[in-house]
């Protein structure tokens, strides 16, 4: 892909450099690769001819900037093919504007990428909330489905209830808890920031006075620092063991009875496969592909993407974190044998390889549609 310069003056030049790492291309160039997936259509028998969707752009900054690029991996286009495919009637929906409430009365469906920094979780999961237990709406993310999402203390909870196999997690609200806790654990563990993604705020941590200096930012009256200059942890503590004999984690996504995945490795000298861009796409084990079905039936997400960590020690799979949103930015999200496609896991007892080349935004789009239509 050609870099593209930005002569823009008024523009910093660390926002022009945090632009250009970012996979950015014309928009009538990124329409011929959308095209690269086979399309989805809904069965004949769905009257859509009612129906109005509202459509939140995502990477939204970018495109007030620079209108005619948009960033590779950004959603709400590929949320667009479908509706487009589909002649389903949609419009833009500005959910960051002051009157996004009145704005979505014309709406049945409303669709959203949301992101994953602490001010737009805040915003999402407040007006979720109102579009669908106030307004009715259907909404994707759900509230129950964003309440979850990039929240490490949350899902840790949830693991923890749902009797999900999770490496033994320790997360305190009480500093004396935190303190008596570090006694008893083994050395290195690792620490989480809840809120984040691609392994930030993620570290290991070799001792007990380094985790002590942890613990007392977070109880001080400023907190423990994050990447996000204006939010920092307070009064919480995420604690993790450290599985030492991992070579690599699996990504699994699951979308309806379509399942695709792929290993993810760390770079030399670190231990964290999240983020390090370094990737395999394969013929996936039937033992954790069967795991992280149990673990979406339990978490009751219509979509879910669930990191598998696998102990050759102790010879099981950890899930090390589940999510809602992944980076996508390729039709291909599985390849067996240099094919590409999916595992069908609508028979409990024969999972099978499928040929194909989907959005995972469209596979999501198709089952709404199809659960707005039987409300």
């Amino acid at each position: 892909m050609k870099q593209i310069i930005f002569k823009i003056p008024f523009l910093k030049n660390v926002y022009r450099i945090s632009l250009l790492k970012q996979k950015i291309e014309l928009k009538k160039d990124h329409l011929v690769f959308l095209e690269t997936a086979d399309k989805l259509y809904l069965n004949n028998r769905i009257d859509v001819s009612t129906l109005i969707v509202g459509l939140v752009k995502d990477c939204q900054s970018i495109e007030d900037i620079f209108p005619e690029y948009v960033i590779k991996y950004n959603s709400y286009m590929k949320y667009e093919r479908f509706l487009k495919n589909n002649n389903i009637c949609y419009a833009y929906y500005d959910i960051y504007r002051n009157d996004w409430i009145k704005q979505a009365e014309k709406f049945d469906i409303i669709v959203w990428h949301t992101d994953s920094n602490p001010s737009e979780m805040y915003m999402a999961e407040s007006k979720i909330y109102i579009l669908e237990n106030v307004l009715h709406k259907l909404c994707f993310p759900s509230f129950h489905e964003v309440w979850q999402y990039e929240d490490k203390n949350r899902a840790a909870y949830l693991y923890e209830a749902l009797a999900i196999p999770s490496m033994l997690t320790l997360v305190t609200n009480s500093k004396k808890d935190a303190l008596q806790l570090i006694e008893n654990i083994h050395y290195p563990v690792i620490t989480k920031v809840h809120i984040g993604s691609g392994s930030s705020g993620v570290k290991k941590i070799k001792d007990k006075r380094s985790l002590i200096k942890i613990i007392e930012q977070s109880f001080g009256n400023h907190g423990y620092k994050t990447i996000f200059p204006y939010f920092r942890v307070k009064n919480s503590v995420y604690v993790q063991k450290f599985i030492d004999d991992a070579a690599f984690d699996l990504r699994i996504m699951i979308i309806g009875e379509k399942l695709f995945g792929y290993y993810r490795y760390p770079k030399k000298g670190d231990f964290r496969a999240s983020g390090a861009g370094i990737y395999e796409k394969k013929e996936l084990p039937e033992n954790a592909m069967r795991l992280a079905i149990s673990i979406k039936q339990k978490m009751n997400s219509r979509l879910l993407g669930i990191d598998l960590l696998y102990s050759q020690k102790e010879q099981q799979y950890y899930v090390i974190e589940t999510s809602l949103f992944n980076r996508i930015d390729t039709a291909e999200q599985l390849v067996v044998n240099g094919i590409p496609g999916y595992y069908d896991i609508s028979n409990n007892d024969d999972i099978v390889f499928k040929v194909g080349r989907y959005w995972i935004q469209e596979l999501v789009m198709q089952q709404i549609v199809e659960q707005w239509y039987k409300m």
